[in-house]
């Protein structure tokens, strides 16, 4: 009798909540008609990043190998020689053998990209990248209970956050800075979970939590600056210490199988553990980095037979030192500074992020627990890491794609936790501000997603760039080369 009870209760029960699947829908309704393969098919449009990867899922598929060498036969420009003398994509690898099962399924149903070349790369695109984006705002939506907001303001933060942070722009081309965010964010939400939950803590959602984020990096080396800080959030949670030690134990577990196939795949063509984007020894072209673009070559010294014997050589030896420091201090400060409001810049293409950081900074000064407050520092502390890291270790932004393409990994998080901020009251004049950056940032991503990764990329205000190749295509003849594939 019990058990006919939990069944009629069971099929009573709202099990399809319309808010939690308005803001889903709505970015999918918007992607799957954006989707590269439908708007631009041509494969000479088709990026080296893209071009690489669908090359790689095709290789393991029909040739049980990583290696390029029989299916793309003209380089794009982002592959180097392994260890075994073969061809290979610079990219993390763990992406493109995940893809690889549904490639393999849609293979034995007489579906291959050499006979199928527009609607294999959509499927796979809407499997890997647009069905996680569209996730991303339902998991936002159960992660504002966080913040104690009612259900519409929660499908409003969840849309907002996938259309204003830039997200949205990547959700309709393939490519691993989107996945890795949503994986993010799937770390921040089992925490979240662990947070809000009124029942035992279970482990599993330590050991998805770890999982996520390790597989995050597997996806996009940046994010291993948060699968770090966020393995001290269940240090920050009120449990017993035993518990705190055993949460991050149990975290650091479930990151051992994707480091794992992550080591798996590379090392036996880098012969480390570092993708080859990041060997520029193996590139087979050793004057272009992995993005396509020019590297830059340091002048050879020049041989001098004078021995600065005398004092005076050596204090000018050491002020040509202290104005080269000075000079590299400045070249990273301006770095740093293009980064954020530069031409690829965070806050000139989506400034609603400054009610992120808003957000942020609300937690750290109100009584929210340790543990949220952790999550939200990890989040910043994180961000910036990449960003310095970013500006000052790459020597041309030349050749970028949309917008910073390099940040989109953890762009969504630092805008979820401006839910802080609007649980708060504000003047009218203050929300009106805020419309405003919001409406921007989501114009901005929207005309992003229309190309966010053309083969050229771009090199002016992305936006503005974009919206003027939407008005007026361009229509100059492409490179006869790259019709055949590459």
């Amino acid at each position: 009798m019990d058990l006919l009870n939990d069944i009629r209760r069971y099929l009573t029960k709202t099990h399809v909540r319309p808010w939690a699947l308005s803001s889903p829908v709505l970015v999918l309704l918007i992607c799957l008609p954006l989707l590269r393969p439908l708007r631009h098919p041509d494969p000479r449009d088709v990026s080296a990043d893209e071009t690489a990867r669908l090359a790689t899922v095709q290789a393991v598929v029909e040739h049980g190998t990583l290696a390029l060498d029989d299916t793309l036969k003209h380089p794009p420009g982002q592959t180097i020689r392994g260890l075994d003398g073969r061809r290979y994509s610079d990219q993390p690898p763990v992406m493109s053998v995940l893809l690889s099962g549904s490639y393999w399924m849609m293979h034995q149903r007489g579906l291959t990209m050499d006979e199928n070349p527009i609607l294999v790369p959509y499927l796979l695109t809407i499997i890997a990248v647009t069905l996680p984006v569209a996730g991303a705002a339902g998991l936002v939506y159960r992660m504002g209970r966080l913040f104690e907001l009612k259900r519409p303001i929660r499908a409003a933060l969840g849309a907002a956050v996938v259309l204003g942070s830039g997200l949205i722009s990547y959700g309709v081309v393939l490519n691993a800075h989107a996945p890795a965010a949503v994986l993010l964010m799937c770390t921040a939400a089992c925490y979240v979970h662990l947070a809000i939950s009124k029942k035992p803590v279970s482990s599993i959602w330590l050991m998805v939590a770890g999982f996520c984020a390790a597989l995050a990096v597997t996806l996009e080396p940046s994010a291993a600056a948060f699968a770090l800080l966020f393995a001290a959030v269940p240090v920050a949670m009120r449990w017993r210490p035993a518990m705190r030690v055993g949460g991050v134990f149990l975290y650091c577990i479930g990151m051992t199988v994707p480091l794992a196939l992550h080591a798996v795949l590379t090392l036996p063509i880098t012969g480390d553990a570092l993708p080859g984007m990041f060997h520029a020894e193996l590139a087979e072209n050793g004057n272009v980095l992995a993005d396509g673009t020019p590297r830059a070559v340091a002048p050879a010294p020049t041989e001098s037979t004078d021995l600065p014997s005398q004092p005076a050589d050596e204090e000018a030896a050491t002020a040509t030192g202290q104005v080269a420091w000075w000079r590299r201090a400045w070249r990273d400060a301006l770095g740093v500074l293009g980064a954020l409001l530069g031409t690829h810049g965070l806050f000139s293409h989506f400034p609603v992020l400054l009610f992120g950081l808003a957000g942020v900074g609300a937690i750290m000064h109100r009584h929210w627990p340790t543990a949220t407050k952790v999550m939200a520092a990890a989040t910043v502390a994180g961000g910036s890491l990449v960003v310095v890291t970013f500006a000052t270790a790459t020597p041309a932004h030349t050749g970028s794609m949309f917008a910073a393409r390099w940040f989109i990994v953890f762009l969504p998080l630092l805008l979820f936790w401006s839910g802080v901020w609007v649980r708060r009251h504000h003047h009218a004049a203050t929300w009106s501000v805020a419309g405003v950056l919001l409406a921007f940032s989501v114009a901005v991503s929207l005309i992003g997603a229309t190309n966010p990764f053309p083969r050229e990329g771009y090199d002016r205000y992305t936006a503005a760039e974009a919206l003027s190749e939407l008005l007026n295509p361009s229509e100059e003849p492409k490179n006869e080369t790259l019709l055949a594939g590459g």
